[in-house]
């Protein structure tokens, strides 16, 4: 169930600083990922589920290279990765046991796989959980992953291995914590899903 959320101004502002904190994932305690000036891709930490992308399950204790260039946007909870490149594909390694990759799998993956192939602007990876959510450049919100308390916000408490779409636009940003999902949209909205046990 969506639930829309009114906040005062002030409100408004914290909330806002709280989304930049945790859309920029670039890093976790099982391991880091890092975009350099020139595009390239990086990791580094643990990597027991593939999350780094490097071909293997070693851990690395240097940066390792996943992409030469392109990369845009990350999103990373230290056991799933996904990654964003420039020309608006989506890409996805690492812990997929409920399918928050969303290549229509649950199988862990060590390299990188493909999962849009154009039109993504960000993605994001619960933090600590095990579900993904990304916009599209049409302001579109897609969600795949573990849902076991509407954190997908598809009207089902349904795994989803495939990405499926929330909304149909106007999503401006996006955010997730381990059960529950956040997001804002143009018109200044925020609205919520998921677990709420303590109120979140």
């Amino acid at each position: 169930m969506n639930v829309k959320i009114i906040l005062n101004c002030r409100n408004f502002i914290n909330f806002l600083l709280v989304l930049m904190l945790y859309t920029i994932p670039y890093q976790s305690i099982r391991g880091s990922l890092f975009i350099k000036s020139d595009g390239s891709l990086w990791g580094m930490g643990g990597n027991a589920n593939g999350q780094l992308g490097d071909g293997t399950t070693t851990q690395r204790n240097s940066p390792v290279q996943i992409e030469n260039s392109g990369v845009s946007n990350i999103g990373h909870n230290g056991g799933s990765s996904l990654y964003v490149k420039t020309n608006g594909s989506l890409w996805g390694m690492g812990g997929n046991a409920y399918g928050q990759l969303g290549d229509g799998t649950t199988t862990n993956k060590v390299s990188p796989v493909e999962i849009e192939k154009s039109g993504v602007r960000s993605a994001v990876v619960s933090g600590g959980g095990s579900h993904s959510l990304y916009i599209k450049s049409d302001g579109s919100l897609w969600v795949m992953g573990q849902n076991n308390y509407g954190q997908l916000g598809d009207g089902t408490y349904t795994d989803r291995n495939s990405s499926v779409q929330i909304e149909s636009g106007g999503v401006s940003s996006v955010a997730a914590g381990s059960e529950h999902s956040l997001y804002l949209k143009s018109d200044g909205s925020v609205w919520a899903r998921g677990r709420n046990n303590y109120g979140q």
